[in-house]
């Protein structure tokens, strides 16, 4: 006996997509309905615009000691000879240790760089933390997403996608890029080789980044369930995390990295060792050793106000974060 049900069903004849398919979708409408604003528009081009400065330094860096090049002639014309042999020596001493120089030169743009990132991030997340998931919540579109062909970690993936793809214009894009356009137009493609490790180095910094502070950013846009509250949680959050590790690390160092920022900030010192730049940089330069020795009155490098930062326990901070972000956005998805 057939149920009358039955008699109604009708095979579905369509193309059918695969679950990355399904995920994309949902990333494609996020980035569409976040990027939206014209505001967040214009801070995403100021962070890309980081790109073109630290690409100007690099390429001036590149002019000044490949030889009888046009600044150089520049130069000479408008400081004299004793102009243009001080770069010629700094031009035989890059030559002789690009793996200090060149590298050196990278990774000191590419450290300052990164502590312009947090601000663009506290600013653009929250031009956008409100249309990530509190909104789906609010309007309890979350039930239409259930009720597809979806399950929770495809959207969960999705909303990841979205908010990881803005931060990666923040803290990844202008690395990549910069050292891909001022390496393109240094005068020795040996550039590419010496210059590399302090693309590793920014690479690793941005993409601890990106997926720590995504986390958050999904986190704080769950617990909202008005789309106004989100953005209000996310700048309360963000100033008072810290302040109150700036006073807890008074208790115990290590509290410190209750802020996201402070965590942030330490690994990157820990990936970037400025202060091991320093001292390789004082040992093998004669030129750096004596420069450095009459600027700062004969001091060690080693009390120098320099740190080379932690990496282990700012890590463990932040992967705590993003476990309990997963956890909690997981729940209040399933709740819903």
């Amino acid at each position: 006996m057939k149920h009358a049900w039955s008699a109604q069903y009708r095979r579905w004849e369509g193309e059918s997509v695969g679950v990355w398919t399904r995920r994309l979708s949902i990333a494609r409408y996020g980035l569409k309905l976040c990027l939206g604003g014209k505001v967040i528009r214009i801070f995403l081009i100021l962070s890309l615009a980081q790109m073109l400065v630290m690409s100007g330094f690099f390429f001036l860096f590149g002019q000044l000691v490949a030889p009888e090049s046009a600044l150089l002639l520049w130069l000479e014309g408008m400081g004299g000879k004793e102009v243009t042999d001080l770069f010629r020596a700094l031009t035989s001493w890059a030559l002789l240790y690009p793996e200090i120089c060149v590298d050196g030169v990278y990774r000191v743009i590419y450290y300052f760089f990164s502590f312009s990132c947090p601000f663009l991030t506290m600013v653009i997340v929250a031009l956008f933390v409100h249309k990530l998931i509190s909104g789906d919540l609010a309007s309890n579109a979350i039930v239409i997403y259930n009720s597809k062909a979806l399950t929770r970690w495809d959207y969960l993936i999705g909303k990841f996608m979205v908010v990881s793809t803005i931060l990666s214009i923040i803290w990844i894009f202008p690395v990549v890029g910069s050292w891909l356009l001022s390496n393109l137009l240094s005068p020795d493609w040996s550039f590419f080789y010496h210059s590399f490790p302090s693309l590793v180095r920014g690479l690793t910094i941005g993409i601890v980044a990106v997926v720590s502070l995504s986390c958050l950013a999904m986190l704080i846009s769950s617990l909202a369930r008005k789309t106004g509250a989100a953005v209000t949680y996310w700048i309360l959050g963000w100033i008072s995390l810290g302040m109150i590790s700036g006073a807890a690390q008074f208790a115990h160092p290590a509290l410190q990295y209750l802020s996201p920022v402070n965590a942030l900030r330490a690994v990157s010192g820990g990936i970037y060792r400025m202060l091991d730049l320093v001292v390789d940089a004082q040992g093998m330069l004669p030129f750096f050793g004596g420069l450095f020795r009459k600027v700062s009155d004969g001091t060690d490098p080693a009390e120098l106000p320099i740190s080379n930062g932690e990496i282990v326990l700012p890590l463990m901070a932040l992967a705590c974060y993003c476990a309990v972000s997963i956890v909690i956005v997981s729940r209040k998805v399933r709740a819903s």
